[in-house]
């Protein structure tokens, strides 16, 4: 093959001359020739080759042991941690009971007491604000997920009911 690739070189462009494939040939025997002083140095070293099929396992050292998490798991089943149980092939921690409560730290915001702010609240609250009366339709519109004319609507008999009231 390396004589087919000179031949046709040479025969390609024959005022070019015989440099290129030369060098070709030149790297050719070169690499030939590093890649068996390389396989002979392995050999005399004693280096497995890594197409061998060798044992992988030699010189390295296990840095961690199997053993069963079986047997140390009723001492992690404290009421408040929860109990394992399998699901699926996996064991899973499961916990019905919500865990300790430090008052100090864990304060409650109360955000479950306090309802949502109704439609009529939030057109009053805008209004007082001077909000123009596009901007609360378009509030409205977003906030509570209402078409433009069920906005206007609301803020109509808002209005109406101020007036009486």
């Amino acid at each position: 093959m390396l004589t087919t690739t000179i031949a046709a070189a040479a025969a390609e462009e024959p005022a070019r001359g015989w440099g290129g494939p030369i060098a070709l040939a030149i790297v050719a025997v070169v690499y030939i020739a590093g890649a068996t002083l390389h396989y002979g140095w392995r050999e005399r070293r004693g280096l497995p080759s890594p197409a061998e099929d060798g044992d992988t396992d030699t010189g390295v050292n296990a840095q961690v042991s199997p053993v069963s998490d079986t047997d140390d798991t009723d001492r992690d089943t404290k009421p408040w941690w929860g109990e394992i149980i399998d699901r699926h092939g996996r064991r899973v921690r499961v916990s019905t009971e919500p865990g300790p409560r430090d008052e100090d730290v864990d304060v409650d915001l109360g955000g479950e007491d306090e309802e949502e702010p109704t439609v009529e609240d939030v057109i009053v609250r805008l209004e007082r604000q001077g909000l123009p009366y596009m901007e609360i339709v378009r509030h409205l519109m977003d906030g509570f997920e209402v078409s433009e004319a069920t906005a206007k609507r609301r803020i109509r008999e808002v209005r109406a009911a101020q007036r009486i009231g």
